[in-house]
């Protein structure tokens, strides 16, 4: 019988060694990009804030960088980077000074200038963010003349499996890169850290940017449960679909991607047995904040009998 030690190799034999680098400081990639063929301006963004909830919190740092992207996907450069402070006119928690390395006094005076960086963000043809959900509602209340942009997320519209990659946080993800941020939560270093996850070549070929890229100009769809019965929101929740409370809404939604229309639509059927409302959501309205949208009113079926 053979020894089973035998047939055991060191990790490093079986997988390959994998040495974690820094991600690139803002220097260390080019600023200016020579081609002959066109390229995407992309805005990658991040912003720090008092908490969650876009209704009472508030913007206290943001960081966009624009970048360019060739037609292969490849990020050649980052053109321009800037930042901001914003002083919420409150003391910050302890838990988001100790989160972010912000103080009260780093921001005291401190205010965001609206319309240069709504003209900077606005000069690029999108905008990513690794938690679109999150930071779009943001920004757009900072920025309510913001013009409308196809918005991409990092997390939802890249499928991490499929590529080698065990779903998770951004640093989660970087790690898998080979990268690691130093000095994460702050908007900066989010950024830059972003950026390098963005230009990772992943076994493919493709890059990631390439991949939210890709999902931006496909069609994506949110089913509106406003024919489900009151009896079927405990199925709804776990199917993924979230409560949207606003007066005007008061419904069950959820996004679809077209991979999952089908399976989706299938167990809609089955389960509520009835059609569910579809909306076609362009990259312009995705990742908004609930209020921006009105719910789709259901087509109601005439009974035979009243025909």
């Amino acid at each position: 019988m053979k020894n089973e030690h035998q047939s055991l190799r060191p990790v490093s034999q079986q997988f390959g060694n994998r040495i974690l680098r820094p991600i690139r400081a803002r220097n260390d990639w080019p600023r200016q990009a020579e081609l002959s063929l066109p390229v995407k301006r992309i805005a990658v963004l991040d912003c720090e804030t008092t908490g969650l909830d876009v209704e009472c919190d508030r913007i206290i740092e943001i960081c966009v960088a624009i970048v360019l992207v060739d037609p292969s996907g490849q990020v050649v450069c980052i053109q321009s980077i800037g930042t901001g402070l914003e002083d919420p006119g409150n003391p910050l928690s302890q838990e988001i000074a100790e989160l972010t390395g912000l103080t009260d006094n780093d921001l005291a005076g401190q205010w965001i200038e609206r319309k240069r960086l709504a003209e900077f963000i606005g000069y690029c043809e999108g905008a990513i963010a690794f938690n679109a959900g999150f930071d779009r509602p943001f920004i757009e209340k900072l920025l309510p003349e913001l013009a409308p942009l196809p918005w991409g997320c990092a997390m939802k519209d890249v499928p991490w499996r499929r590529l080698g990659f065990e779903p998770g946080p951004q640093n989660y993800l970087l790690t898998q890169a080979s990268r690691y941020n130093p000095a994460a939560h702050r908007a900066q270093n989010d950024v830059l850290a972003l950026v390098e996850l963005l230009a990772h070549s992943c076994r493919d070929g493709e890059t990631i940017i390439s991949n939210v890229l890709s999902a931006m100009n496909a069609p994506a769809y949110r089913f509106e449960a406003s024919t489900a019965a009151y009896g079927y929101r405990h199925e709804l929740k776990r199917q993924g679909y979230r409560w949207a409370p606003e007066k005007s809404h008061e419904l069950w939604h959820k996004a679809v991607k077209p991979a999952d229309f089908r399976s989706e639509y299938r167990w809609y059927k089955q389960t509520i047995g009835k059609r569910p409302v579809i909306v076609l959501v362009p990259a312009t309205e995705r990742y908004r904040a609930i209020g921006t949208w009105l719910p789709k009113r259901a087509k109601v079926e005439m009974p035979a009998w009243r025909r």
